[in-house]
């Protein structure tokens, strides 16, 4: 049995449609049944991480945990892993991002601090670091479909943008390998973007043409807190476009072709495939 948490999410999702297509049994930690109920094959753990009761009896009996980081503070995290330890120390797989490469950054800390708990919590354990999201560019949605625009506050930054689809391939692959040979797997896409040629190609696949308008980091993370995103991650999302205007994201991998013996998906690619959703 492998527990996945944030099963709703991006990454969460594919990884439970990769576990149940290769057979394995999976339970899902969620605070909303009804969000998962078209999930007919998994075993439902109701419950939330500030209730660690609940946590506690999702992870009764499973033998592998796949961790989001989402909003947990680095107390609760410590705290949810000595769950997971007391529970018989099933293997733990945490989604973590790139930017814990570079602590210096807010993102990048919030992420680190987890790694290291994960790593002095005495837990069999695997790190997926993964570049940004392509599924990121659903933020746009909005814009594009009210006014054929996209605002960018990353200017001619360039992003590892990476299908959630491969994240979570190298997650299963993670949660499920009999022997564990690696504990960080780093994860990006095949190629370095900007926000204006992903912007090019997603307008082939939406059928109009999208403008690309420069914004501030300042006046992107206003936007992000008017819309409900806490002050706090808004400002350290403000300070990563900061970084990827400055040209600080360049790192590319073979993690894909390596684990999975496929490339990993180009953004034309998931641009083709979810185009419906801007249109």
């Amino acid at each position: 049995m492998i527990l996945v948490t944030g099963a709703t999410g991006n990454v969460g999702s594919q990884i439970v449609n990769q576990l149940l297509a290769q057979g394995h049994k999976v339970r899902v930690f969620t605070r909303d049944a009804a969000r998962v109920a078209q999930l007919k094959q998994v075993e439902l753990a109701p419950g939330d991480f500030t209730q660690p009761d609940t946590f506690a009896k999702a992870v009764t009996g499973v033998d592998a945990v796949f961790m989001m980081n989402g909003a947990l503070d680095g107390q609760l995290f410590r705290q949810l892993m000595s769950i997971v330890k007391d529970a018989g120390s099933p293997r733990v797989v945490f989604l973590s991002s790139l930017f814990a490469n570079d602590p210096d950054l807010r993102i990048g800390q919030l992420h680190k601090d987890k790694e290291e708990a994960l790593r002095g919590s005495g837990l069999p354990y695997a790190i997926v670091r993964a570049g940004g999201f392509m599924s990121n560019a659903y933020q746009w949605i909005g814009t594009i479909k009210a006014e054929g625009a996209v605002y960018n506050a990353m200017g001619d930054g360039t992003t590892n943008s990476t299908d959630p689809e491969d994240i979570a391939a190298v997650a299963v692959h993670a949660l499920t390998a009999p022997v564990l040979t690696e504990t960080v797997f780093e994860v990006t896409g095949p190629a370095l973007l900007t926000a204006a040629q992903k912007v090019s190609i997603l307008e082939k696949y939406v059928g109009k043409p999208i403008r690309t308008i420069d914004v501030a980091p300042e006046k992107a993370v206003e936007g992000l807190k008017a819309n409900g995103i806490p002050a706090h991650v808004a400002a350290a999302l403000g300070q990563s476009f900061e970084a990827i205007r400055a040209g600080r994201v360049t790192q590319l991998t073979d993690t894909v072709q390596s684990v999975t013996g496929r490339p990993p998906r180009t953004f034309e690619q998931w641009a083709q495939e979810h185009a419906a959703r801007f249109a």
